[in-house]
C-alpha cells in the first residue's frame, strides 16, 4: 500500500497565518506500477513544484504546478474560496502565476476565476465553446485538441474530452493527466442537464484510455475517496462499465441518474458517489 500525504502547512500572509488543509490519497498498486510511481515522484519533486489543494466545502481539487527555476506556475480548476491559499503558496516560492486552467465550466457556476486572474495577472484558459458569464472581465485564451501551453521550461498538452459538459478538456503534463470530472459515470448531481453519455463514452475510449497505462490520473473530485490512480487501475475499476457498447453505456448512465434521483426508503443508506 502506498500512502501519499500532503501535510498541513502554516503560511504567513499579510493578514496573519493561513493553514493548508491536510489531504490524503491512498493508492494500492501492483509492484511495476509502484516502481513507476516512485520514479515519477522523484523526478517531479527534484525539478518541479506540485501541490494539490482541496476545498473542504465543495471537495473540488485544484492542482498548482510550478517551475522553480523560471518561477512560473499554473493552477488547474482553482476553487474561488482557496484564492488566498494559492496566492500565499505562490508568494512563498516567489513564483508568478501564468495561467488559470479550467477543465470544464458548469452553466450555473460561470467559472468565476476573475478574482484570482486579476490579483495574479494570470491568463484564464478554457475550452473553445465554453460560455462564460457576462460579468467575467477577462478575455480567456480558448484551447482545444492539440493545443499546447508553455510555462517555464514545461509544456502542457490539451485533450478534448467532452461529455461531463459539452466543452470539457483535460490537461496532460509529463505523465500526469488532469481530467476534471471525465470519470463521472452518472453520480455527479451538478451536471445532470449538461452531461452527454455518448460524448463521454467517446472521450474515454478514443482519448483517455489510449494514453499509456502508467499515466497518473488526477481528477477534479476524488474517485471513491482516492485522489490519484493510474489509468490501468481505472480501466480495471470501471471494467464492466466500459466493456459494453456505446448504447448500453448511455442507458447505464441514465439508469444511474434515475436511481440517484429516487427518494430513499426508510433505513436505506445512500451509496457514496463513485466519481464525484
Amino acid at each position: 500500500m502506498i500512502m501519499t500525504t500532503i501535510t498541513a502547512n502554516t503560511i504567513a500572509t499579510g493578514t496573519g497565518t493561513l493553514t493548508a488543509t491536510p489531504t490524503r490519497a491512498r493508492l494500492s498498486l501492483p509492484r511495476p506500477q509502484k516502481a513507476a510511481f516512485g520514479r515519477l515522484k522523484r523526478l517531479s519533486s527534484a525539478a518541479m513544484y506540485f501541490q494539490p489543494i482541496e476545498d473542504p466545502g465543495s471537495k473540488l481539487i485544484a492542482y498548482l504546478l510550478g517551475d522553480p527555476d523560471v518561477r512560473e506556475a499554473v493552477v488547474i480548476d482553482p476553487p474561488p474560496r482557496e484564492n488566498e491559499l494559492i496566492l500565499a503558496l505562490l508568494s512563498e516560492r516567489k513564483m508568478r502565476l501564468r495561467y488559470v486552467l479550467r477543465t470544464h465550466v458548469h452553466a450555473h457556476d460561470g467559472a468565476d476565476c476573475s478574482a484570482l486572474c486579476g490579483r495574479a495577472s494570470a491568463q484564464l484558459v478554457v475550452a473553445h465553446s465554453v460560455v462564460l458569464t457576462d460579468g467575467c472581465p477577462h478575455i480567456p485564451l480558448r484551447v482545444g485538441e492539440g493545443s499546447q501551453l508553455e510555462f517555464g521550461n514545461e509544456c502542457i498538452r490539451v485533450l478534448s474530452t467532452p461529455g461531463h459538459t459539452p466543452a470539457c478538456v483535460s490537461y496532460l503534463w509529463r505523465d500526469r493527466l488532469f481530467c476534471g470530472d471525465v470519470f463521472d459515470a452518472g453520480d455527479c448531481p451538478s451536471g445532470d442537464a449538461e452531461v452527454d453519455g455518448g460524448l463521454l463514452f467517446d472521450s474515454l475510449m478514443r482519448s483517455i484510455f489510449r494514453l499509456p497505462e502508467q499515466t497518473l490520473v488526477f481528477p477534479a473530485h476524488a474517485i471513491d475517496g482516492r485522489h490519484v490512480a493510474t489509468l490501468a487501475e481505472l480501466r480495471q475499476h470501471y471494467g464492466r462499465m466500459f466493456n459494453q457498447s456505446r448504447d448500453d453505456f448511455i442507458a447505464d448512465m441514465l439508469s444511474r441518474r434515475s436511481q440517484r434521483g429516487q427518494p430513499r426508503r426508510s433505513g436505506q443508506h445512500q451509496a457514496p458517489h463513485r466519481s464525484y
